[in-house]
């Protein structure tokens, strides 16, 4: 399995991205990482699966550009698959398709929010879904991400609660060809440290590489 690991932007991707590759590459799989995302417009893209941990936004100077979104597009409706970390489904605010890529995700300057980082717990909500495989309910230190922008075919595996309200952090869903995971944990080096996190990611790589 080869993964491209797209990085970089306003969030703690320079602690968190390591833990990544790092978990990748203790569990065999081989990875690249970027910040460039130039890899996107390549003809010869030769990556089973692409990993988002990163924000793309044209504030921070790093917003896909047109031909990576394009090239992204191309990849996964024809069958890369797309593993979605915490913040990354909020890049390119300005392009719609991107929310319709990853099955919604953070709404920037909309009506997502979240509480102050802090304890909470994660359900499951799909005891029988793939990427819960040996996962069980679990406390972490993290963002709850609360009133993300949701599409209707999406299949929800784990949830939190804010206010007794259940709250969608983790779904599945298919964009063409492609299979996708969206992940909304992962904050800081404290959560994806977290066991349970990183079997949540490993999971996700065989999910959507399993088509």
């Amino acid at each position: 399995m080869k993964i491209l690991l797209i990085s970089g932007g306003n969030h703690p991707f320079e602690k968190t991205t390591p833990i990544l590759e790092k978990l990748f590459y203790e569990n065999q799989k081989k990875v690249k990482v970027t910040e460039s995302a130039k890899e996107l417009e390549s003809k010869n893209f030769d990556f089973d699966l692409i990993v988002l941990n990163t924000l793309r936004q044209k504030s921070y100077k790093n917003d896909f550009t047109n031909n990576q979104q394009k090239g992204l597009k191309k990849l996964i409706s024809e069958g890369v698959g797309l593993v979605s970390i915490h913040i990354a489904a909020a890049s390119c605010p300005d392009w719609k398709e991107m929310k319709n890529i990853t099955g919604g995700g953070w709404v920037t300057n909309g009506k997502s929010w979240h509480p102050p980082i802090g304890w909470f717990k994660v359900k499951i909500e799909d005891r029988n879904h793939p990427i819960v495989d040996g996962v069980s309910e679990f406390w972490t230190y993290d963002e709850c991400y609360c009133d993300l922008d949701y599409k209707d075919n999406n299949h929800t595996f784990i949830s939190g609660s804010v206010d007794n309200k259940i709250m969608p952090i983790g779904w599945s869903s298919k964009y063409g060809k492609g299979i996708v995971s969206n992940i909304s944990l992962g904050h800081s080096d404290i959560g994806q440290n977290h066991p349970m996190f990183q079997k949540l990611i490993l999971n996700s790589l065989s999910f959507v590489h399993n088509k």
